[in-house]
C-alpha cells in the first residue's frame, strides 16, 4: 500500500503535463512502513529524464546518482527513496515490460505511472513489483486530501 497526500498526486500530473509528449521521471521520498507493506510518501523528487532525446517519448530514465543524492539529502529527516513515478503520454497508466526490466530495482518499492492523453494528465495508478520480480500488481493508494505530515 502506498499514502500519500493529494497534493502529490496534484505535482505529479502537472509534472507530467509539463513534459508531455515526452516521459516525466522523479522519486518518491518517504518511509517504508509496517515491515515494508506501507511506503509514506512526503515529498517528491522530481529528475530529469535522461534518456535520448529521440526515445523520451516512450521511455524515460532516472541515473543511479539521483538515487544517492536523494538518500542522502533526505537521511538526516529519516526519510529515502521508497519509490519512483514516471509518465506514459498517450499510453495507459500500467508498467511496460520495458518498465519491469529496466526500471523496478526492488519490490520493496512503489512505481507510480501517470497516463497523459493528448497533453493532459489522466489515470494515475501504483503497481508494486511481485516478490519473484516477474511482474507488477496494482497496489492500493491511499490519498490523504489533506497534506502528509512529517510524523505521519
Amino acid at each position: 500500500m502506498i499514502k500519500l497526500g493529494a497534493r502529490h498526486l496534484a505535482e505529479m500530473r502537472r509534472h507530467a503535463e509539463r513534459e508531455y509528449p515526452h516521459e516525466c521521471c522523479g522519486l518518491l521520498i518517504g518511509r517504508i512502513e509496517d515491515d515494508g507493506r506501507v511506503r509514506t510518501v512526503v515529498e517528491l523528487y522530481p529528475v530529469a529524464n535522461t534518456f535520448a532525446v529521440a526515445e523520451r517519448h516512450h521511455r524515460m530514465q532516472i541515473p543511479p546518482l539521483e538515487y544517492a543524492r536523494a538518500e542522502r539529502l533526505y537521511s538526516a529527516r529519516g526519510l529515502g527513496v521508497v519509490g519512483n513515478y514516471h509518465s506514459h503520454p498517450d499510453a495507459p497508466a500500467v508498467p511496460s515490460q520495458y518498465d519491469l526490466e529496466h526500471l523496478a530495482p526492488w519490490p520493496t518499492m512503489s512505481y507510480i505511472v501517470v497516463s497523459v492523453q493528448q497533453g493532459q494528465a489522466a489515470d494515475l495508478r501504483s503497481w508494486e513489483l511481485a516478490a519473484d520480480r516477474s511482474r507488477f500488481d496494482e497496489e492500493e493508494m491511499t490519498v490523504n486530501e489533506g497534506e502528509v505530515a512529517e510524523g505521519a
